[in-house]
Order: C-alpha cells, then sequence, then structure tokens
C-alpha cells in the first residue's frame, strides 16, 4: 500500500491506530495532512509545554494556513490554594468558548494541548457559554452592570490596558482587552449610550481601527456570581467543616479571589467538565509518542506532593487537599480517548499488527560521531550527507531555530561548497523549489528526520556541540537561538497531503 493510501486510510478511519515511522518533526507535517484530510477541527496532545511549543512552530512551517490554537495547562500543582497563577488564563477562556460555541465549520483546525491540560477540572459548557456579553454602538450600557461583568468573570483593573482580561474605566470611556481579541477597545459612552468602539494600539494607546460591535468573554474559569459564592460557601462548609479563618473562604466569602481558585471548581459550579466534553464528536486526537507517559508522571507528581504535605503537617491530609476534585484521572482520560478517533505516534518502526500502521520515516542523521572528533570538520560531513541524499532522490532542507541561525548556516555552507542554499519561507514554497536544489527552512527540530523523498537535516541546540558552533575554525560560534515564536493565525484553504508532498 503506497503512502498516500496510508494517508488517508489513517484520517478517515474511526478506529484506533498506532502510528509508527513518525519521528518529532515529520509528525507536524503528518498532523496537518490529516487535519486537511478531514477538515473541522483536530487535535494535537504534546507530552508538555516545550513539545507543544516547538509543535506550533512546526505547524508554522508545514501549514502557516491552518489555524492553531492553544488549550495549554493552568497552575503547575494543586497542593496549596496559592498555587502560582496560570500562564495565559485568556487565551484558555477563548479557546474554550469557541469549542463550546463549535463554530468550526469545515475548514481545517488544530487544537494544541498537552497531557497536563487533558487532566484539568473545567467549567461546565453551558456556564461558558452564558458568561460572554456584547454591545454595539448606540445601545445603553449600564456602567455599574458591566463593572459587575468584570468582577465576576475575573477581569484584572489596570490604570493602562495592555494585556488580555485587563480594564480600566476613567469617566465615561472604558478600555478592555478581550480574550482572544488580538488589539484593546476602547469604549465610549456619552451618558449611558455607547457612542463609539475603537480598536487601539496597547503600546501607543492609539486609536487603530472603528468597530461597530464589542464581544467580551470570560478571563477566569472561576465565575463568581452571586449562585457561585453560595454554592462554594455551602460546599465547602460540608466537605470540610466550620472554616475559622481560612483565608480563601473569606475572600470568595466577599466575591474577592485568590490565586489557585480554579482548582476549586467543583465547589463553584454544580458539575464540572474536562477537555474531552468540549471537543467534537469526530474530532481527530494525535498523541505525542510520550503524552501518555507524562500523564502518568503528573499524576505520580501530585500525588507525592501531597504526601509530602502530609508529612510536613503531620497530620492527615484534610479533603480539600486531594487532587481528585480538581484533577481527572488516567481512568478518565482512556475514556475520553476512547470516545475519538486517536492516532498515537511512534517515532520508531513496529512490529506492525493490527491497528498499526507504518509511514516510514525514521530519524535523521545527528552527526554525533563527527561530534565527538576535534579533527573532523562538521560542515564538511554535513555537505557530504546532504549531497549524497540529493543523490538518492530525496528532497534536503537545512533545519534551523531562527531566521538569524538560517541565515549563518547558509554562509557556512557556502564556504563549504554548498552554494545559493536559499531559505523556503514555508512547506509549499520547498515543494515548489527545484527538488535538486539544497534548501534551508526556519524549523526547530532537536534531530532531523528522512523519508524516501525527503531528508531534513537539524541543527543541534547545543552551541557547545552544535556542529554549527564548531565550524571551521575562522568561522563565528553560533549561539542556540530560542524556537520562533508562533506566527499569527490566518484561513487558507489547501488540499496537498504528505504523502503527495514528499513525492513531488
Amino acid at each position: 500500500m503506497s503512502l498516500a493510501e496510508d494517508i488517508k486510510r489513517v484520517a478517515k478511519g474511526a478506529d484506533a491506530l498506532e502510528l509508527t515511522g513518525v519521528p518529532e518533526g515529520f509528525d507536524a507535517l503528518v498532523m496537518a495532512d490529516l487535519a486537511r484530510a478531514r477538515g473541522g477541527l483536530n487535535v494535537f496532545v504534546a507530552r508538555d509545554g516545550s513539545r507543544a511549543g516547538a509543535f506550533e512552530a512546526a505547524m508554522g512551517f508545514f501549514a502557516p494556513e491552518m489555524e492553531i490554537c492553544a488549550c495549554r495547562r493552568g497552575t503547575a500543582c494543586p497542593t496549596t490554594a496559592s498555587a502560582r497563577r496560570p500562564a495565559s488564563p485568556a487565551e484558555r477562556l477563548a479557546t474554550l468558548t469557541r469549542l463550546a460555541r463549535g463554530d468550526w465549520g469545515k475548514k481545517p483546525a488544530l487544537l494544541l494541548t498537552q497531557s497536563a491540560a487533558l487532566l484539568q477540572r473545567l467549567p461546565p459548557r453551558a456556564a461558558v457559554l452564558a458568561a460572554g456579553y456584547a454591545a454595539e454602538v448606540g445601545a445603553d450600557v449600564d456602567m455599574t452592570v458591566l463593572e459587575r461583568y468584570f468582577a465576576i468573570n475575573g477581569y484584572h483593573r489596570a490604570s493602562t490596558v495592555s494585556e488580555r482580561g485587563e480594564f480600566a474605566v476613567r469617566g465615561g470611556v472604558i478600555d478592555v482587552f478581550p480574550p482572544g481579541a488580538a488589539e484593546p477597545v476602547r469604549l465610549d459612552l456619552f451618558g449611558d449610550t455607547l457612542d463609539s468602539i475603537r480598536a487601539f494600539d496597547r503600546e501607543t494607546q492609539r486609536s487603530t481601527r472603528q468597530l461597530k460591535r464589542v464581544e467580551l468573554l470570560p478571563v477566569s474559569e472561576a465565575l463568581l456570581d452571586a449562585e457561585a459564592v453560595t454554592r462554594f460557601r455551602k460546599g465547602y462548609v460540608a466537605a470540610f467543616g466550620t472554616p475559622g479563618d481560612d483565608p480563601l473562604y473569606a475572600a470568595v466569602s466577599e466575591g474577592a479571589r485568590r490565586s489557585g481558585l480554579e482548582h476549586w471548581l467543583p465547589l463553584l459550579y454544580p458539575q464540572v467538565e474536562t477537555l474531552f466534553d468540549y471537543l467534537p464528536d469526530d474530532a481527530l486526537i494525535g498523541l505525542d509518542h510520550l503524552a501518555t507517559a507524562a500523564r502518568d508522571e503528573r499524576l505520580a507528581m501530585i500525588a507525592d506532593a501531597f504526601e509530602a504535605r502530609d508529612q510536613a503537617e503531620r497530620k492527615p491530609t484534610t479533603g480539600r487537599c486531594r487532587p481528585r476534585p480538581s484533577i481527572s484521572s488516567n481512568t478518565e482520560w482512556d475514556g475520553g480517548l476512547a470516545a475519538h478517533p486517536v492516532r498515537r505516534l511512534e517515532p520508531f518502526k513496529g512490529e506492525g499488527g493490527a491497528g498499526v500502521v507504518d509511514l516510514g520515516a525514521k530519524l535523521g542523521r545527528n552527526f554525533a560521531a563527527e561530534r565527538a572528533q576535534d579533527s573532523v570538520n562538521l560542515f564538511e560531513a554535513a555537505a557530504s550527507h546532504a549531497r549524497r541524499m540529493l543523490a538518492e532522490g530525496k528532497r534536503v532542507l537545512f533545519a534551523s531555530w531562527s531566521d538569524g541561525a538560517s541565515d549563518r548556516l547558509g554562509v557556512m555552507l557556502a564556504d563549504h561548497g554548498l552554494k545559493d542554499v536559499q531559505l523556503a519561507p514555508y512547506w509549499q514554497a520547498a515543494k515548489a523549489a527545484d527538488p535538486k536544489k539544497l534548501l534551508r527552512a526556519v524549523l526547530p527540530l532537536d534531530s532531523g528526520f528522512e523519508t524516501d523523498s525527503l531528508a531534513v537535516i537539524s541543527e543541534p541546540t547545543s552551541s557547545a556541540t552544535g556542529w554549527c558552533a564548531r565550524a571551521a575554525a575562522a568561522a563565528p560560534p553560533i549561539s542556540s537561538p530560542r524556537p520562533p515564536r508562533s506566527r499569527p493565525a490566518i484561513w487558507w484553504s489547501t488540499s496537498t497531503t504528505a504523502s503527495a508532498a514528499m513525492s513531488a
């Protein structure tokens, strides 16, 4: 069976499949093609945040046209009420709102998440859908109602609005940065009438464009309206008894927030859900090859943290410290996966059998042997390897972690006989180029990969051991740049599959 037929079968099948021969980097190309073949929303579960960032950057090269939204994990570990503030609650709530609305359509899109995020409890979809606020120019706006909305839904008052989830009130002017919006907006009131809505630059605070409508979304999973506060107080007393001088109980009773409140969602809502409940029934889920191991490690870490706290306090852990209310279990994880078509991605070739599809890629050469020998010129070894790949009929790309590193790599390759290695800004441009010419790409990979028709040669990430840093003595050392930030998501229809791309 050809690779094109394998891709088609993998994309359309409803049963769970294990995809072998899918090393990192190639997995982004595979997921992009699966999403294109299926349409609608698809999901990739990375093992951790670092892996999610690298995968997103790789998707930026292989599928720049595809919309990618993120739902990353929140706080680190629910061992105390003062757990550190989540990295991006506004981004997560914007994604949850879109998922609850189900407004993805048929165009391919990818939800990027990670193992820890699938374990977290979330507010019910009905609560998220009911937490929106919208107003149009000419409508009446009650300032008291709007400020109460900000307080209930987790917005933070600021003197100058610059981050998502912040608001400022100056007389009849209200600045607010809605979650999911590209820019903050300024609402000008004339009395109780919304006179104008203007987007503005958060750096210069100058207006950029006029709007006719504004839509606000919640910023925090913990929506503190009167019903939620009452429910919290009753549930707290029923579970733990008299609150005493617990500062969390006192703060919530007054409608105030404390860091780590997201771990108390079971006391704020009649029921809680997980990310699985938000996904469309037909959403394909791709699992990073270490995602399940990362899940088990996180659950063990949380259990160890609670046990350590018990021992430190020298008394049994109270109910409020147990992880079960705010963290789901591996049983729920497995049940959530069972309800969706799952593709488990493995970098190495498996033994085959039912439910296993080998896509034929393998890890690329990493020049470890050459790096261990000071007398060997790594660029000469890389150039020889690239020429050999070309002679075998493969398209060859040199992958770097940033534009600057790629430019320096081009200069060094030229010094070793590989002239005019042009930069391919994205995969479609690489496909359109002459397959007999070497190309460069900004593609953050710790290790390259090879297929029957493609060889991606990665730049090692460490300047101390990477062959870029140990080039000819006259060449300056290359630093280790960070992965590039993800580019803005746009829609762009395409039907090219990985199989067709690699056979071009």
